[in-house]
């Protein structure tokens, strides 16, 4: 049975190599109580020499996970992810002493074709997948289309969330992120709008590109603003000074939470003012759902006025998630 997850539980996602000596420590809560999401990497962050101690390295870590959670039941620990480098090595990862004490793989560069043979993979077990889309094949509508389709077609409820994996896309086209833009601002543009329209209209969530420039948080800021703004659920992250920038961006405006209760109210009128703009409940359902479950994760940030019928929030006729 699957564990009982929602994709915003993700939040800011920090990815380390499985050789990471403290590691222990981000999985415990002690290094970094406010993180969410972490996934031990064998994949692109772990030299291909060093695979075989990695795989030893994970199979100590998932025992000593299950101690420590056995240890502190009532703690807050973050999810934690497994990215294997291909199937075969998933498939032999899934066999592993104490692998229900991860949350799910990650599955690199999936292409059509690829995604039965990720459900093959954890079949057994109670493991979520986030397939990663990172390859040529995620600019082509078409080829996003048959992937969609085949999520569709077999254990769609393994997809907690689908990864963009913006380095590797910037890389099909020869070009590395700049400070000062976003990635709304370059050639991605189109990707990931196209890849937000293509998967989430049929359900599965995605989360954002990491933004690999470390110092620039101004720009962070931008663009983890809009992504939520577009209806990404996370954001994969690659320094700890991320996560509050990430994460307070996805708590909710006191105004939208209160619209979105009226909306989910059912003696709400078909058609009614709140904040400044219409609200349908017939349309904005889907709105106010998430709302609320971001809300529940994240809470909340005063509005701009205490009146909230003089307020024009991002309410939503102009929200995208």
């Amino acid at each position: 049975m699957l564990k009982n997850k929602s994709p915003y539980e993700l939040g800011a996602t920090l990815y380390m190599p499985v050789v990471q000596k403290d590691a222990m420590a981000y999985i415990a809560g002690t290094k970094l109580p406010k993180l969410r999401s972490m996934v031990l990497c064998l994949e692109d962050a772990l030299l291909e020499t060093r695979v075989s101690e990695g795989l030893e390295t994970l199979e100590k870590t998932l025992i000593r996970i299950g101690q420590i959670k056995a240890e502190a039941e009532d703690k807050h620990f973050p999810l934690v992810f497994v990215r294997p480098r291909n199937i075969e090595m998933a498939k032999r990862i899934a066999q592993m002493t104490g692998i229900h004490n991860i949350d799910g793989f990650v599955a690199p560069k999936v292409r059509p074709g690829d995604h039965e043979h990720w459900v093959s993979a954890v079949r057994d077990t109670d493991l979520y997948i986030m397939p990663t889309l990172e390859t040529a094949e995620a600019f082509d509508v078409g080829a996003m289309t048959a992937l969609r389709d085949e999520f569709l077609g077999n254990a769609p409820d393994r997809v907690l969330a689908l990864r963009v994996g913006g380095n590797d896309l910037m890389s099909c086209l020869g070009l590395r992120r700049v400070g000062n833009l976003t990635l709304y601002d370059g050639p991605l543009f189109y990707a990931i709008s196209m890849l937000m329209s293509v998967m989430k209209s049929k359900g599965f969530d995605l989360t954002a590109p990491v933004f690999e420039i470390i110092d620039d948080k101004e720009t962070l800021l931008k663009e983890v603003t809009r992504d939520v703004n577009s209806g990404f659920v996370g954001k994969t992250i690659i320094h700890p000074s991320q996560i509050d920038i990430v994460q307070n961006a996805f708590r909710v405006q006191e105004v939208d939470l209160e619209a979105a209760k009226k909306i989910l109210d059912v003696d709400a009128e078909a058609v009614f003012k709140f904040g400044g703009s219409m609200c349908e409940p017939a349309t904005h359902r889907s709105w106010a759902q998430r709302i609320l479950s971001r809300a529940s994760i994240y809470g909340t940030v005063p509005s701009a006025s205490e009146n909230s019928s003089d307020l024009v929030g991002t309410v939503p006729p102009r929200a995208l998630d």
